[in-house]
């Protein structure tokens, strides 16, 4: 299978469960490496750190590289790689997490300050594992809001390796906003053509070789090498089979591919129920739905438990109706039907002081959420 996750856009929560079974596919076929290519401003922080916990978890030698910008949440991934390396035109930024406090009391923002601290102090502790810098030196580049080039990055050991220049390849202008730098560096990196692990079998199945379900990318290179062997030398003459193949045996093939047929239309079923479900329920939104339907081809099981165990998101009506027609929900009643999600993007210092106060609320979050 492809050994390559790319990450090409702002990160969200459901990055978090693709790049998890991304690297579960991969370790199972037995592979041993895998390279993340990267080109995002950031996004999530929760999501990026979790992204994190999965990288440095995995059996797998990660290659994590800047194809253009890496900022903000994505620096987490890109720290988590073994080797780390980044174009030369690449740029890394990084700045202190950051969150809207809403309509809170005095009291309510200092312990929303203290645990911004916490947070800024423990993303510049994860920098220090990827560099020569200290905490302190991180936490004041993160204050100022650092822009590195990739030979800067190099010199703190945050990039592993600077990769050879590429004709008509420069560096964003420095005025650039984030955004802008994004969409520039994506308009560098060249759309790929290879074959996935599924064509490849599928060209070799039009062959006459067939594959099993869970071959590796060693089969495949085994099964392309006998080919290759078993292939007439050039002028050779091949003699025609003339041998038939016995009725019986026909009538066997064809009922086996009448099965095979019904097996891919019964799943593929299935998955349209799971993925209907979940949108009628308010669980995913319909933009979601390709992602999830990928999801639960590559991990039915998996994917199928997280999304019958994730909360339905509550609808701005619902919430009027829940707030008794005011218009509006406020304090905890309004938080008691955030998910994991929800709590990432609307309130990442509240999330935190869970996690450090009330570890207990913190843990049946994760699982409601399903993410434990």
């Amino acid at each position: 299978m492809e050994r390559e996750y790319k990450l090409f856009e702002p990160i969200e929560m459901w990055h978090v469960a693709h790049l998890a079974t991304f690297l579960s596919q991969l370790e199972s076929s037995g592979a041993r490496t895998a390279t993340l290519r990267i080109n995002s401003p950031g996004g999530s922080w929760m999501a990026g750190q979790l992204m994190r916990v999965s990288l440095l978890s995995s059996r797998l030698k990660v290659t994590t590289v800047n194809e253009g910008i890496v900022g903000s949440a994505a620096t987490l991934v890109f720290a988590a790689g073994n080797i780390r390396q980044c174009q030369p035109h690449a740029k890394f930024m990084m700045h202190q997490v950051s969150s809207e406090p809403g309509h809170v009391q005095v009291k309510e923002l200092k312990r929303a300050v203290a645990a911004q601290e916490a947070l800024n102090r423990s993303t510049a502790e994860m920098y220090v594992v990827a560099s020569n810098k200290t905490v302190e030196e991180w936490e004041q580049m993160m204050e100022a809001e650092t822009w590195l080039s990739a030979e800067q990055a190099h010199t703190m050991e945050f990039c592993t390796e600077v990769l050879p220049a590429k004709p008509g390849h420069v560096a964003a202008d420095a005025s650039m906003a984030a955004a802008d730098v994004h969409k520039y560096y994506m308009s560098l990196i060249p759309p790929t053509n290879e074959m996935k692990l599924d064509e490849v079998k599928n060209a070799l199945a039009q062959a006459g070789v067939t594959l099993a379900a869970d071959a590796t990318d060693a089969d495949v290179l085994a099964a392309i090498t006998k080919l290759k062997n078993e292939a007439p030398k050039a002028g050779e003459t091949v003699q025609p089979k003339t041998e038939t193949e016995d009725p019986a045996i026909t009538e066997l093939k064809r009922q086996l591919q009448e099965l095979k047929d019904s097996r891919q239309s019964d799943q593929q079923k299935q998955i349209e129920g799971v993925v209907n479900s979940a949108i009628s329920s308010g669980k995913i939104t319909a933009a979601q739905k390709d992602t999830y339907t990928s999801l639960l081809k590559a991990d039915f099981t998996n994917t199928s438990k997280i999304l019958g165990e994730m909360p339905a998101r509550t609808s701005t009506a619902q919430r009027v109706n829940q707030a008794g027609g005011s218009g509006k929900a406020t304090g905890a009643d309004a938080r008691n039907d955030w998910d994991f999600d929800k709590w990432s993007k609307e309130d990442e210092v509240g999330l935190r002081d869970m996690k450090r106060n009330n570890p207990e609320q913190y843990q049946n979050l994760l699982a409601s959420s399903g993410l434990i």
